[in-house]
């Protein structure tokens, strides 16, 4: 599927465009998420991480079909009040780093 086709729902009717928020958008798993999330969808990310080395590549480039649908903002999440205020821009919250971490 191109990011040009109307995605559909169940019932046929088309799937309005989100914003999501993705928390750990630099890591391994979030960076690859927001990556598809562009070229699959039509959906806006805002992508936040302290660093955004291996997202640079979704960013920087003007040619790419999702320019202006990606918004990468430095925060470390114990800043509450801008994480909060960013959240609530959003339609939906992603996080990709709630992952457990098992000592064996």
């Amino acid at each position: 599927m191109t990011s040009s086709t109307t995605r559909v729902d169940l019932d046929g009717n088309p799937v309005k465009s989100l914003t999501i928020c993705m928390i750990g958008a630099e890591g391994f798993i979030g960076s690859h998420l927001c990556e598809k999330l562009l070229s699959k969808t039509q959906h806006t990310v805002l992508a936040m991480d302290v660093y955004n080395d291996k997202i640079k590549h979704l960013l920087e480039p003007d040619s790419l079909p999702w320019v202006g649908r990606i918004q990468f903002h430095r925060i470390n999440i114990k800043n509450y009040s801008r994480l909060e205020g960013l959240i609530k821009c959003s339609d939906l919250f992603g996080s990709a780093f709630l992952c457990l971490r098992v000592r064996i």
